[in-house]
């Protein structure tokens, strides 16, 4: 995996409307004519590179930034609120999922993958970030702990700071990459609004990691962005209908429950002083997540863990624990699956071979382990070769997986 600076700019998440943001890019609007020359009286393929500069020039703004995703019980919506410093390159964001109590439980089941239970503050400055749980110290994801605790911190380094932004994942990362085509629509107060399309392959960049590396081929449907410039040409809002990038979901029978999924962005208050300082600044207690945190898969037999408050949303990185003290996992065994079979079988993952194993190993484990805990559990990874030789075909699977228990 890459250094958390490569991969900042692979995602975009959304928006949801906060009044106050509104209010607050509004203000002022029409006190000069000439406001906006320095992005408008650019030509039009060059306006929104123009406009994410103002944004930028602002120093300081307030965003709210949202991914719904809408099924016949109701939305689940992943949702960031926060600041941002442009000149500093800090940020500090609260994230908090929820679903309706009617939202289909299969679904959600995906959409957790990536979005912890409860609470979470996110902070980042330049290329690290900060992730904190209800009052424990601040966990600290370096460029190189993403890169030793691999592709699981997907989710978080996906956050770092950006060219757009210092607070990546959101609709304003995807502007400067969009060259309008038509003139915009001029409102009252003069701002513009902008009607544009994106490349699903772009547009699904906004989605949680997990759901991303489920698809290759995102089909050739565009994606319908609506973009709106304040007056003084910076960025107010920006919306995103991604119902091509869902119906490709669907054929891979993800998120089939799931029939709208909505990406928002506002953003306001410009120029406003940033509350709060930065983890480092402000005296809180802050640990690196490479000195605490390990793969699961490097956990020795027996041994237990805490997946709680890595702000992953995955068990795949936790704290190693003594199983005498509070933990919510216990990993039973390395597994390895390597198996080759007659024909070809595109479908075939080694995924039940290695939980096959799993039980198998569970059932011989000491007794003193079954005590608090749940069935067994197995996460890895898979990988399938079709080969043919003398008119021959075989297919081969192979993964590596760990076999845990949870805690009751």
């Amino acid at each position: 995996m890459g250094t958390l600076k490569t991969v900042r700019h692979r995602r975009a998440a959304a928006a949801l409307l906060l009044p106050a943001l509104i209010g607050a890019a509004g203000c002022g609007t029409g006190d000069r004519p000439d406001a906006g020359r320095a992005v408008y009286g650019l030509p039009l393929a060059e306006q929104f590179q123009a406009a994410t500069d103002a944004t930028r020039g602002a120093g300081t703004a307030a965003f709210v930034s949202t991914l719904t995703y809408g099924a016949a019980g109701g939305d689940a919506v992943q949702r960031a609120e926060g600041t941002q410093d442009y000149a500093r390159g800090t940020s500090r964001v609260d994230l908090v999922f929820g679903a309706g109590r009617r939202f289909p439980a299969r679904s959600l089941a995906y959409l957790r993958q990536s979005a912890p239970d409860g609470r979470q503050t996110l902070a980042t400055a330049d290329e690290d970030v900060y992730v904190r749980q209800g009052t424990s110290a601040w966990l600290k994801y370096t460029p190189e702990a993403v890169n030793a605790l691999g592709e699981a911190t997907g989710v978080i380094a996906a956050h770092a700071a950006g060219d757009a932004a210092p607070y990546s994942g959101t609709l304003a990362d995807l502007v400067p990459r969009v060259i309008p085509r038509e003139k915009p629509e001029r409102r009252e107060d003069g701002s513009r609004v902008y009607r544009v399309t994106v490349l699903p392959e772009v547009a699904a960049e906004l989605l949680p990691r997990d759901l991303q590396s489920l698809q290759q081929d995102w089909g050739a449907e565009p994606v319908r962005l609506t973009v709106r410039l304040d007056s003084h040409g910076r960025l107010a809002s920006a919306t995103a209908d991604l119902t091509p990038v869902l119906a490709r979901l669907h054929e891979r029978e993800v998120l089939a429950d799931v029939t709208r999924l909505r990406a928002e962005y506002r953003i306001g208050a410009f120029g406003e002083p940033v509350k709060g300082k930065g983890p480092e600044g402000g005296g809180e207690p802050v640990k690196d997540a490479r000195t605490v945190l390990v793969a699961l898969a490097a956990i020795a037999d027996g041994r237990c863990a805490d997946a709680g408050g890595t702000g992953l949303g995955t068990v795949a990185v936790a704290r190693p624990v003594d199983c005498a003290d509070r933990h919510d996992l216990r990993v039973v065994s390395q597994v390895e699956v390597d198996r080759t079979f007659p024909g070809e079988h595109e479908d075939m993952s080694a995924y039940r071979y290695g939980l096959e194993q799993c039980h198998h190993d569970w059932a011989a484990a000491p007794d003193a382990w079954e005590r608090g805990t749940g069935a067994p559990e197995v996460i890895g990874t898979s990988d399938l070769t079709v080969s043919t030789s003398g008119g021959a075909s075989e297919t081969a699977v192979t993964g590596r997986y760990t076999c845990y228990v949870t805690s009751s």
